[in-house]
């Protein structure tokens, strides 16, 4: 039997601090678009009170939760117990995006996580803190859950990202950080939404013309024409 309470208890506290994976989701304001689910792992979950807790957001290859949550704040964090006795935690709530340089970024850092990622390499990493403040406790059963042991940390991400120059993270972060799959702004520092909406209006204008003209020549002057009405 499932149960729901508004705060988390010393015992929510003390068995999500052992949890080593948990899962957000998020998804666009209204009925359209898609809902988005990330695992998450290298111990980057801090409860601050039993309202509030904050999550060390890393760089990838794209941002739907930091979109979401800039367009309706709607977040879940859901974790399961893989090991010992059974148990779903869903934690309710709505999440603020502080990004490295806010002052709020800076004190959550250092009050948190610098112990373990101040180094200038491993901080490649970190894109933001997601700041949520808790509206619901949900627990279940986890019956269906089955037993898996930890092995370790994929340091995979950290590595790659240690290497980057920052010319490079600046030309990922355009490409797989500006948008949504949706089209939702992320507003990160360094990406250009309009400009990234422009050049995916301008390649669909090109891929549908194409197929209508009498010639590759042809097709490529309306493509041309396209681009430079789209940019100008």
């Amino acid at each position: 039997m499932g149960s729901f309470r508004d705060a988390l208890t010393e015992s929510d506290q003390e068995w999500i601090r052992k949890q080593k994976v948990y899962f957000v989701a998020t998804s666009p304001q209204g009925s359209d678009g898609h809902v988005n689910t990330s695992p998450k792992g290298y111990d980057s979950l801090r409860i601050l009170n039993s309202k509030r807790i904050v999550l060390l957001d890393g760089r990838g290859n794209g941002c739907e939760t930091i979109s979401h949550l800039r367009e309706n704040g709607r977040i879940t964090i859901m974790m399961c117990a893989f090991e010992g006795g059974p148990r779903i935690m869903r934690l309710f709530g709505r999440g603020v995006v502080y990004e490295p340089g806010q002052p709020e970024f800076d004190e959550l850092f250092e009050e948190h996580f610098a112990s373990e990622w101040r180094d200038p390499d491993r901080f490649k990493f970190v894109r933001s803190i997601i700041d949520v403040q808790l509206e619901l406790v949900g627990q279940s059963c986890g019956f269906a859950v089955p037993f898996m042991d930890y092995k370790d940390e994929r340091i995979t991400l950290v590595n790659h990202h240690r290497g980057k120059t920052e010319e490079a993270r600046a030309r990922s972060r355009s490409k797989d950080n500006t948008v949504s799959i949706d089209g939702i702004p992320s507003f990160l520092e360094g990406t250009d939404s309009g400009l990234v909406q422009a050049k995916r209006r301008a390649s669909s204008a090109m891929h549908a013309m194409v197929p209508w003209v009498g010639g590759a020549a042809l097709g490529a002057a309306l493509a041309v024409a396209t681009i430079r009405s789209t940019f100008k």
